[in-house]
């Protein structure tokens, strides 16, 4: 019985060998062809303030910030439901929220999908941050992505979030906006 177990074996490990390299491929074939956006965020006075780019991965949705020009300090930012930016930027709606959660992390209810955690300016304006989203998504074969009709906005606002109070986390004025656009 023995030798029928090392023959198994090595079977075994031959069809892995053979097989191994074109599951690896396909799965680098697939991580290289994941979905990205990007939001160039304007600040209320009309001045460029950066960008944020958004990749798609396994665990969620990756969010990388580069901005300058904001008020030194925190500052809530969340992604609305509305890819608009004019005027006091509530043209972007409400915060994006397909499931009708309660708003903040702290909530019993919540968080909503568009729900992210502050980002902080430095002393220069500057904001160098990277952030995981599990709640949304940038694949268009979901009903719930972020390339909708009217599509979606990512909004910087004056305050920290306190992670709680409905409907921004008590984060005063939108003080930037830029629409989520899909890459081509």
């Amino acid at each position: 019985m023995l030798g029928f177990e090392k023959n198994t074996l090595r079977r075994t490990l031959m069809v892995v060998a053979a097989i191994g390299p074109l599951a690896l491929a396909a799965t680098g074939t697939a991580l290289a062809a994941s979905t990205t956006a990007t939001a160039t965020i304007k600040l209320a006075n009309g001045n460029d303030a950066g960008t944020v780019t958004f990749t798609a991965g396994t665990a969620g949705v990756l969010l990388k910030f580069d901005l300058k020009g904001l008020p030194p300090g925190p500052h809530a930012v969340h992604v609305y439901e509305t890819g608009k930016c004019e005027g006091n930027f509530d043209s972007a709606g409400l915060i994006y929220n397909p499931l009708g959660a309660g708003h903040g992390f702290l909530a019993d209810e919540g968080p909503m999908a568009g729900d992210l955690p502050n980002i902080h300016a430095g002393a220069d304006g500057a904001v160098a941050a990277e952030m995981l989203s599990p709640f949304f998504t940038l694949s268009t074969e979901s009903d719930d992505n972020l390339f909708d009709a009217d599509g979606t906005a990512l909004v910087v606002l004056e305050n920290a979030d306190d992670y709680e109070t409905d409907p921004d986390g008590g984060a005063g004025a939108r003080i930037g906006c830029g629409v989520i656009t899909p890459a081509k």
